[in-house]
């Protein structure tokens, strides 16, 4: 695979399901992390999506040797972070260190 193709595969934007979360998310896909969007913009505070961030967050939490970052964007969504390794795929990292169904 050229450099380009992988950095387009890399450097993209996924729509998905997660639980049973009545609203899709996002999650991005950059070169050397996954992101996955929590909350919906502007949606941060309420309990709903309070309960989302600290369910993950414990999850998170529990597993000592992951590495997250927590990042609030322009448009008020909390994104969860992860890194990526060059050959991890990106949704099943996210299922697999988040305990969550994840699904296109």
């Amino acid at each position: 695979m050229t450099k380009t193709k992988e950095n387009k595969k890399r450097n993209r934007r996924i729509r998905v399901y997660v639980n049973n979360w009545r609203n899709r998310r996002f999650v991005q896909v950059l070169s050397d992390q996954v992101a996955l969007q929590v909350t919906m913009p502007g949606c941060s505070h309420c309990v709903t999506c309070q309960a989302r961030v600290q369910q993950l967050d414990v999850t998170v939490a529990q597993k000592a040797h992951i590495i997250h970052q927590w990042k609030t964007r322009d448009d008020g969504a909390y994104w969860l972070f992860l890194p990526l390794k060059n050959n991890q795929d990106p949704l099943q990292l996210l299922r697999d260190v988040l305990d969550v169904k994840i699904e296109r």
